[in-house]
């Protein structure tokens, strides 16, 4: 499941996932991994910008990498206000949707932005680290700015599920951001399906 900022400044790293997912699905396919993926876009409860959960014909997930492309496609980056962001409540929103219950269950955070806390469900990181457990995500990976560190309160996460951090990329060049985002998740494609086996 991927918790997507869909913020003004998150325009390259949406095209990069449309145009990466399906290398991104084959290489996991590739490696006797069959996935289903599915998309939360967030931005800032706090300015009543609600979260959406994307959807494939009716359902959460999809094992077509095709048709996550096709919607993926129609979100644009915009809103947010100042940071920070709701990405934690979004996260809280991502547990609860319908993992298989023979699944591994992985959640990718992908945002350039720190986190409301409090936001309108998040009270702490503390609260957001027992979800992960409670749910028994397997793997959690974080493509956040590494070097920021207003956005090192997203480590903590890592206590509850195995994974890692990858650098989103700096700067105001959509074009370079995308095609270093492209990169990184090839990266995590190779990584989940290794963690996966």
């Amino acid at each position: 499941m991927f918790v997507l900022d869909c913020t003004g400044s998150m325009q390259g790293e949406i095209d990069a996932i449309k145009d990466a997912i399906i290398s991104f699905a084959d290489s996991i396919k590739s490696d006797g991994v069959r996935a289903r993926v599915g998309l939360i876009e967030f931005r800032d409860r706090l300015i009543n910008e609600e979260h959406q959960v994307l959807k494939f014909n009716g359902e959460i997930f999809t094992s077509d990498p095709a048709m996550f492309r096709n919607e993926v496609g129609k979100l644009k980056a915009s809103g947010g206000g100042d940071e920070p962001e709701s990405s934690l409540d979004a996260i809280l929103l991502a547990l609860r949707q319908p993992f298989s219950n023979t699944a591994s269950k992985v959640i990718v955070l992908v945002t350039d932005a720190s986190p409301h806390i409090p936001d309108l469900e998040t009270k702490s990181i503390d609260q957001v680290v027992q979800a992960i457990r409670d749910v028994n995500i397997q793997q959690l990976y974080l493509v956040i700015p590494t070097q920021d560190a207003n956005c090192h309160i997203y480590l903590k996460l890592l206590e509850a599920a195995r994974g890692l951090a990858f650098e989103l990329g700096q700067g105001d060049d959509f074009r370079k951001r995308a095609e270093d985002f492209k990169r990184t998740l090839m990266s995590l494609g190779k990584t989940i399906s290794q963690a996966t086996r």
